[in-house]
C-alpha cells in the first residue's frame, strides 16, 4: 500500500515517494528532463511525460542523490543533502518558526488527493500548520487560492519556471492587485505587461470566458481575504492553469483518449492583450486595422504619432467637460473595463444608484456594474482618464461621461430603473 503521510521519525530519501490516497499525485525527488539537478516536488503519478505541479527547492538544486526530506517536531519541513567531507547541508525548509500548539499533537506531513502537501496534527484537529498551496509555482491546481490574505499578508502568486529544465523562478509573475477594485495583473521583471481585469461574476473581465462543464468557479472578496479558486466537477479529469516560461497563461485539460494536455484557452491571444497598448482613452480591437482607435467622443492626443501607429499618447476629449451643464453618459458595450486601481466601488449599489453617484461628482468620468449576473449589481466609479480598454465578447457595459454634443447615439440620463 502506498504511503501518503510522513511523521517526524521517518525520512523520505531520494528514490522514496509519498503517493496521495487516490494515487493521482506523487511527492519526492525528481530531475527535469534535460537537467542534472535533483529537486523535491509534486507531480501527476500516472501522466507521462512527467508534469510537475510544485517544487520546494527551486533556488537550491541538489547535485546528487543525497537529498532527504523530513518533518520536524515543531511542524517545519526540512530538505538536506550531503555536503563536502561527509557533512550535511540544509537545502530548503518551510521557512517558518511554527511551534506545535497545545491542540496540535505530533505534526505530520501528508500529500492530499488535491495535490496539496500539508502539515497537520496527527489527530486531525486544528487545521493546517503549513500547506504547499500557499506557495504556488507555475501551476494553479483545483482548490488553490490565488490572491491575498488581508489579515496575515499572505500573497499567493504564480511564478513560472525560468525554462522547461530550470524550475527556479523566471522573470514573470502573476498576482492579484488589491489597489482599488481587485484585478489580475502579469509582470515581467518590474514592468507590468498585462491586465486581465476585475472579476465580473462570470470571469476576469479581460480573460477568455471561464465557462467550462468540468469546472466551477469562486471569487471571494471580504474584509479578510480576496482570492479566486476553481474546483473540478470530476477530479479524475485533470485540468490546470499553467504559466509557461514565456509568460503565457494557459488552461490545459488532460485527455485520456489521446494521452495529452489539450490547450483550452490562452489568455494572451493578440496585441490587445498587452497593457494599455492604445494609451489613455484609447480602445483596442484586434479585429480592426489599425487595432487602436479613440473611444467615440475622443480624438488622438497626438495625431502625427497616431498616423505612424504610435498610440501610447492616447486620446483626449473632443469637447471639454462643463460639469454639470449639457452633459450625459454614453454607453460602450462589450468591453474590457478600464484599469480599476484608482477606482471607487460599492458592491451593494444598483446601477441607478451608481449613475446618481457619478453624476453628482464632476470628477467621476465613468461608471459600471461590478457583477453582470442577474441583470447586474454593484458599482464601480472611475476618475480621470480611462486606461486599457479593449473589445471583448462578454456583455459588460461602461458608461462614460461626455459633452452632450459628443453623444452621437442614445443619451444615457444617468438614471436607470433599479
Amino acid at each position: 500500500m502506498q504511503q501518503d503521510t510522513i511523521t517526524p521519525d521517518q525520512i523520505i530519501r531520494d528514490g522514496d515517494t509519498l503517493v496521495s490516497a487516490d494515487e493521482m499525485y506523487e511527492f519526492g525527488f525528481f530531475t527535469p528532463e534535460a537537467s542534472r539537478y535533483r529537486y523535491l516536488g509534486i507531480w501527476y503519478k500516472t501522466i507521462s511525460p512527467q508534469r510537475v505541479v510544485w517544487v520546494a527547492n527551486r533556488n537550491t538544486p541538489i547535485q546528487d542523490s543525497s537529498g532527504e526530506f523530513r518533518v520536524l517536531t515543531n511542524g517545519s519541513l526540512l530538505v538536506t543533502a550531503g555536503g563536502v567531507n561527509n557533512t550535511t547541508i540544509n537545502v530548503w525548509s518551510s521557512n517558518t518558526s511554527l511551534m506545535v500548539s497545545s491542540t496540535t499533537i505530533n505534526p505530520v506531513a501528508q500529500l492530499l488527493s488535491s495535490g496539496n502537501l500539508v502539515v497537520r496534527g496527527s489527530n486531525g484537529d486544528g487545521g493546517y500548520i503549513w500547506q504547499s498551496f500557499d506557495y504556488p509555482t507555475d501551476t494553479f491546481l483545483a482548490g488553490m487560492k490565488f490572491g491575498k490574505d488581508l489579515v496575515s499578508g499572505m500573497d499567493r502568486r504564480w511564478r513560472p519556471w525560468k525554462s522547461a529544465d530550470d524550475p527556479s523562478p523566471g522573470e514573470y509573475v502573476a498576482f492579484m492587485d488589491t489597489n482599488g477594485f481587485p484585478q489580475l495583473f502579469e509582470q515581467k521583471g518590474s514592468v507590468r505587461i498585462a491586465r486581465y481585469g476585475p472579476w465580473n461574476g462570470v470571469t476576469f473581465n479581460g480573460m477568455p470566458n471561464h465557462a467550462n462543464s468540468v469546472l466551477t468557479h469562486e471569487f471571494v472578496f471580504d474584509d479578510k481575504e480576496v482570492y479566486y479558486r476553481y474546483e473540478l466537477v470530476n477530479s479524475s479529469a485533470p485540468s490546470i492553469v499553467y504559466v509557461n516560461p514565456e509568460g503565457s497563461f494557459l488552461r490545459l485539460n488532460w485527455v485520456n483518449r489521446t494521452q495529452e494536455w489539450l490547450p483550452y484557452w490562452n489568455a494572451i491571444i493578440d496585441m490587445c492583450s498587452r497593457l494599455s497598448v492604445c494609451g489613455p482613452n484609447g480602445r483596442c480591437n484586434p479585429n480592426s486595422s489599425p487595432a487602436c482607435s479613440c473611444m467615440e467622443g475622443f480624438v488622438p492626443q497626438n495625431p502625427d504619432e497616431w498616423s505612424a501607429s504610435e498610440w501610447s499618447s492616447g486620446c483626449r476629449r473632443r469637447t471639454p467637460l462643463d460639469c454639470p451643464n449639457a452633459e450625459g453618459f454614453r454607453v460602450f458595450k462589450n468591453i474590457k473595463l478600464p484599469d480599476t486601481r484608482r477606482s471607487w466601488y460599492n458592491r451593494s449599489m444598483t446601477l441607478g444608484e451608481c449613475a446618481t453617484a457619478c453624476k453628482r461628482n464632476c470628477s467621476c468620468t465613468a461608471y459600471a456594474n461590478i457583477d453582470i449576473r442577474r441583470g447586474g449589481s454593484g458599482c464601480l466609479l472611475w476618475y480621470g482618464d480611462l486606461f486599457d480598454i479593449r473589445n471583448v465578447d462578454e456583455s459588460q457595459d461602461l458608461y462614460v461621461r461626455m459633452a452632450q454634443s459628443d453623444i452621437t447615439s442614445k443619451l444615457i440620463n444617468c438614471f436607470h430603473d433599479d
